[in-house]
């Protein structure tokens, strides 16, 4: 008897609904499966040349300021990053402001007038490019791989022109993007030196000029070994504008009309003292 019971279920079976029979299969989608997973996750702030296994050497990086605040008397700063690092290596310090676009007008002197003969718009220009190195730069750059550490001419050769040119009207217009930027001292001549004591202790002076744009800036601290990156901490450093002057400057975009009948005014006011304080004298 249980023989036949068992014939007729296996019978009921085999004559089903057939769509069922003929069902695919559905996978799910790449990466919506989540496994078992070993150690700690990677750190996606890394440059992808810097390993983060469990044997990297230990870099401390702190600033002794964290964050720069642009008043109505700011002339400049200068900020203080230290820190601490496993021997032996080499320090290098990249600080980089915003990207933005920016215009380069050229200016020829013609009928005794200065006027505008050209223009280029630029893509991914850096506000702000400091570099500061423990050693020669040259020889660090020379010898590291990859290519995360960037000098201001290999950093400014990856900026595109908005529309395209020929590459000789190309390199002029660049060329004075770097002459512009650094009457501003926004991008320094001269490389920053990293001071290492008892072979463990590092410090350097991050300058920062009286026309610093506001932003986030990023400023990255790596250690190399035998021109090789094993190791980099990125700190952001706000830069803005605080009290009387972020106020007004806020207020001058929020409400522009209002804003600049008020300054039209002061205007007014203002030269109608000065010239009755002439009169008076």
């Amino acid at each position: 008897m249980r023989r036949l019971i068992v014939l007729l279920l296996a019978l009921l079976a085999s004559n089903a609904v057939p769509g069922v029979a003929s069902a695919q299969r559905i996978e799910p989608p790449p990466g919506s499966l989540t496994g078992p997973t070993f150690g700690p996750a990677p750190d996606s702030s890394l440059p992808p040349s810097v390993p983060s296994g469990p044997g990297m050497p230990e870099l401390i990086v702190d600033l002794s300021q964290p964050r720069v605040s642009i008043t109505s008397a700011f002339q400049g700063e200068s900020l203080l990053l230290f820190g601490m690092f496993d021997p032996p290596g080499e320090i290098v310090v990249v600080v980089q402001g915003p990207p933005a676009r920016e215009t380069v007008l050229r200016k020829e002197r013609f009928l005794g007038l200065w006027l505008n003969t050209g223009r280029m718009r630029f893509d991914d220009v850096p506000a702000y490019y400091f570099i500061a190195a423990s050693a020669p730069l040259q020889r660090l750059l020379a010898r590291a791989s990859g290519s995360e550490i960037l000098s201001l001419e290999d950093r400014l050769a990856s900026i595109r022109p908005v529309r395209p040119r020929s590459p000789a009207r190309l390199a002029e217009f660049r060329q004075g993007l770097v002459e512009v930027k650094r009457r501003e001292d926004l991008y320094p001549a001269n490389f920053g030196h990293v001071t290492v004591q008892a072979g463990r202790l590092f410090r350097a002076e991050l300058p920062f000029p009286s026309r610093l744009p506001e932003g986030v800036y990023d400023v990255r601290t790596y250690l190399l070994r035998e021109g090789k990156i094993v190791a980099a901490v990125s700190r952001p450093l706000p830069v803005g504008k605080v009290g009387f002057s972020a106020q007004l400057a806020g207020w001058s975009v929020e409400e522009g009309p209002l804003y600049g009948a008020g300054a039209i005014v002061m205007a007014l006011v203002l030269g109608w003292l000065g010239g009755a304080v002439l009169r008076r004298l």
